[in-house]
């Protein structure tokens, strides 16, 4: 199976991402297991400090294909090509960056540019992209995300910032395929039993609209 399929597997049947943003090196490999082993298999590691890609050269290897390992506020093609090289298995852009997004695409990554309006959703089918990140998604929130979703049936909505426990069933109703999450998945340093119990109230959601 390659990369991108894999990662798309990941995405489709978990219907969740967790957002790992610079998270402390002394916590990552333990919250990256908690997440894996409680069901939440994509792990966007964010371009946004210095270890983020020994961080992704890391988790690819500790998870092999147990897991889907990518990036996320990636904005340059160096980046994309950075990551890919260490093993990413997908690429998250902020927004739509076309130059970024087809190399992306051409690396093979499951490619995921950030969207909000019509024109930028059309721009990011166009330069190839696999799944549309509704970024934020609160604003504007699911309601936006119902009534421009069927528009275009061509890619999957993935919803992330400001998406919550609370509100995720909501997107989910409103036409994405899955969400991104980062501490309102999984906390924010809290204990071991903590983290889990929060991940565990999280993929209990998703478990409950699969049934």
């Amino acid at each position: 199976m390659d990369i991108r399929t894999h990662a798309m597997k990941c995405l489709e049947q978990d219907r969740i991402m967790a957002v790992l943003r610079q998270v402390p090196a002394d916590r990552i490999v333990d919250l990256a297991d908690a997440l894996v082993e409680g069901g939440v298999r994509s792990l966007e590691i964010t371009m946004d400090y210095d270890r983020a890609i020994h961080d992704v050269e890391m988790l690819a290897g500790r998870f092999g294909d147990r897991a889907s390992v990518g990036v996320g506020t990636t904005w340059t093609v160096a980046n994309a090509e950075r990551a890919a090289a260490a093993g990413a298995t997908f690429c998250v852009l902020p927004g739509v960056d076309v130059a970024t997004a087809k190399r992306s695409v051409e690396l093979g990554m499951l490619t995921i540019p950030g969207v909000q309006t019509p024109a930028e959703i059309q721009m990011a089918i166009t330069a190839g992209a696999d799944v549309l990140k509704l970024f934020p998604a609160d604003p504007p929130g699911p309601a936006f995300l119902a009534a421009v979703a069927p528009a275009y049936p061509q890619r999957p909505f993935m919803a992330t910032g400001g998406v919550t426990i609370e509100n995720m069933s909501a997107f989910f109703d409103a036409g994405a395929l899955a969400v991104g999450m980062g501490d309102t998945l999984f906390g924010n340093g809290g204990s071991p039993d903590d983290v889990q119990q929060q991940i565990s109230s999280v993929v209990s959601i998703v478990a409950a609209r699969n049934d």
